[in-house]
């Protein structure tokens, strides 16, 4: 009798936690026992794609005519022409570009490798150097925007943004408003950034998808909720701090990086 009674409570949790599931107001389940359930955070209620561990999400940030000599814009520069090498290097080992919201909307094949090129922060040259490049091999990309950087010269216009968007290669989305370290500000400070620049990207772009990749990196347990309380369907980071379905990591590709060797030591999504 004991043991039975124990297995119809047990048939009741998984039930209760199936209809929970489906109404999408439930995370993820750690374990269930005869006793009870164990829960962490809160997913998303929609996520059409279905991570495969075969994606790189690949991190570039400017673009020089000039080849980068110094240790700092080696690790944060490139030129067209390395871009285009690595390119070519991903393809002929296997790996297809995709874009993210492509990627996002399930589009991805299982089994298959892919990869996504991002820029960071909104340097001129991703329009005047990169931006070819890419029409060249009609290889997507995007770009996170420090919306608040478009007052400066080396920096994207909107005008340029909006330019590249109409190629239907490049999607624009959030970097914030300034290049600021999220765990560094309170709440309301990067609740007001992540509004500031979302609303920036949907007056200037029509972009209604709320993409975010963190300045730096940085995010926390803190970070992560607020976005995701916020609306923000997808979180990029550079280093996984904890499980998170909704979160992708990047990896940054300095000019002197080795495809070869930097798809081995990558992580993926």
């Amino acid at each position: 009798m004991k043991l039975r009674a124990l297995w119809q409570n047990k048939k009741a949790i998984i039930a209760a936690v199936a209809f929970l599931l489906l109404l999408g107001s439930l995370a993820a389940v750690v374990f269930i026992n005869g006793f009870g359930i164990q829960f962490i955070g809160q997913l998303p209620a929609h996520l059409p794609f279905t991570k495969h561990a075969k994606l790189l999400v690949l991190m570039y940030h400017d673009i020089s005519e000039e080849t980068p000599l110094d240790a700092e814009r080696i690790a944060i520069t490139t030129t067209a022409a390395k871009l285009a090498a690595d390119i070519d290097d991903l393809i002929e080992l296997g790996y297809e570009p995709i874009a993210l919201e492509d990627y996002y909307n399930g589009q991805a094949q299982a089994g298959h490798k892919y990869f996504v090129i991002s820029f960071d922060d909104g340097y001129v040259g991703v329009h005047d150097l990169a931006y070819p490049v890419l029409v060249e091999k009609q290889v997507p990309a995007c770009i996170f925007f420090n919306t608040g950087m478009e007052i400066y010269d080396t920096f994207l216009s909107y005008g340029q943004l909006w330019h590249m968007e109409k190629s239907g290669l490049i999607k624009v989305y959030s970097h914030l408003e300034y290049h600021i370290n999220a765990t560094e500000m309170t709440q309301e400070e990067f609740i007001e950034a992540l509004d500031t620049s979302m609303t920036k990207l949907r007056r200037f772009l029509w972009q209604e998808q709320k993409f975010l990749a963190y300045p730096y990196g940085a995010y926390n347990r803190k970070t992560y909720k607020a976005a995701q309380e916020f609306g923000v369907q997808l979180q990029l980071v550079q280093k996984k701090l904890f499980f998170a379905t909704d979160v992708l990591v990047r990896v940054n590709v300095p000019y002197d990086a080795n495809i070869n060797k930097l798809i081995k030591m990558a992580p993926y999504n």
